[in-house]
């Protein structure tokens, strides 16, 4: 049997990686990120179709939309179309991933799917609407979402809809090694440098707000890599010095060590957002799928908002997190303060953590996917 996943952003190319892996040793796999390179897939299963390369890089800013047209979306778009219609036969089955563009690309293409896994929208911020409803009631013949509020609404609508956990808490980037002997007694956070071409700047921003209360609290820094950083680029960036890591601790992860002026230290991992969490007071940086696994797991969030941001799209991520999400500006005091906040309450910290826990919701989905994919 041969499976197409169609994803249609980094986060979402990861999740759609995982599922994918999990499908290969029982089906044919191929995939189809429609932007950007696709790297998670490497070494789990090929990729077709063209690739799509956004101008906003995948930022929902305002003007963002304009701008991607401007460089070229819409003629990726006709290529994906054109692709698909000329594909018609080739799959057994096919999984969408992420927002409503992959089941647009397979209704404009001729193809029907056989499950659509909506991680983008939640039951606490969104709504289903009218023209939504009746593209995902002709294209998709089951729909898995995020929570049952959103199951509901699309069942209310005669749809096949379920909620059987957040594929995203299914496929949370974990380390194999044990990081507790590098934290020690010290109290850990983690900051997301990013994973786009401003990394170097919000990373900056994070260290020097952080740099501000290492004289009040003992602390680590966890730095989780993204595939499209270097460790090393950013330890120059941010004036940090690097230094030797422990002889006694290292593995491949574990990619480089460097401490701040005042001997503070910074660890740098290969990802690992997972494990990096669960040893953290919060988690700074701005929005995207590793502050929503965060606050999956019981880690509350400070999320970095450009000046750019579309308001909608902030007031959306603020309704579904609720508490386990603090919103600043790119200001180093705001931010500043908000670390400042969690750092000194331990216990509102690990209040806002089980708000964010509720609201994202367990893994699940992922095993049930593969179960409904190979039960025919």
């Amino acid at each position: 049997m041969r499976v197409l996943i169609i994803t249609n952003g980094m986060g979402e190319d990861a999740m759609g990686a995982a599922l994918a892996k999990a499908l290969a040793p029982h089906c044919e796999m191929e995939a189809l990120p429609t932007v950007g390179e696709g790297l998670a897939y490497n070494g789990i299963c090929p990729l077709v179709g063209p690739r799509g390369h956004l101008a906003s890089e995948g930022h929902r800013k305002q003007g963002s939309l304009l701008k991607d047209f401007q460089h070229g979306l819409a003629l990726t778009a006709m290529k994906h179309v054109r692709y698909m219609r000329q594909q018609k036969g080739r799959w057994d089955k096919i999984i969408v991933l992420g927002d409503m563009i992959g089941l647009a690309l397979c209704k404009a293409g001729g193809h029907s799917v056989d499950l659509y896994l909506d991680c983008y929208k939640s039951g606490f911020a969104s709504t289903y609407s009218a023209v939504e409803k009746r593209l995902i009631k002709s294209t998709a013949a089951k729909t898995l979402c995020r929570d049952d509020i959103l199951a509901g609404q699309l069942r209310a609508f005669g749809l096949d809809a379920g909620f059987v956990g957040n594929i995203m808490m299914d496929t949370v980037p974990e380390l194999s090694m044990d990081i507790a002997p590098l934290i020690g007694d010290r109290t850990a956070v983690t900051l997301l440098p990013g994973s786009r071409n401003a990394a170097k700047g919000l990373f900056d921003l994070e260290i020097r707000a952080l740099g501000r209360l290492t004289g009040k609290y003992p602390l680590s820094a966890l730095i989780p890599v993204a595939p499209t950083a270097d460790a090393e680029s950013l330890i120059r960036a941010v004036g940090l010095k690097q230094v030797d890591k422990e002889p006694d601790i290292d593995g491949p992860e574990y990619l480089a060590k460097a401490e701040m002026v005042d001997k503070t230290p910074v660890y740098f991992f290969d990802r690992g957002i997972g494990t990096l969490a669960r040893y953290s007071r919060f988690v700074a940086g701005q929005a995207g799928t590793a502050g929503f696994q965060s606050a999956g797991l019981g880690v509350p969030v400070i999320a970095l908002v450009p000046p750019d941001a579309r308001p909608s799209r902030v007031a959306r991520n603020e309704r579904l997190m609720g508490d386990s999400r603090i919103t600043t500006s790119l200001d180093v005091n705001e931010l500043t303060a908000a670390m400042g906040l969690l750092l000194a309450d331990e216990a509102d910290a690990k209040r806002r953590g089980r708000v964010g826990k509720e609201r994202i919701g367990p893994a699940g989905a992922l095993d049930y996917a593969v179960r409904l994919i190979l039960a025919d």
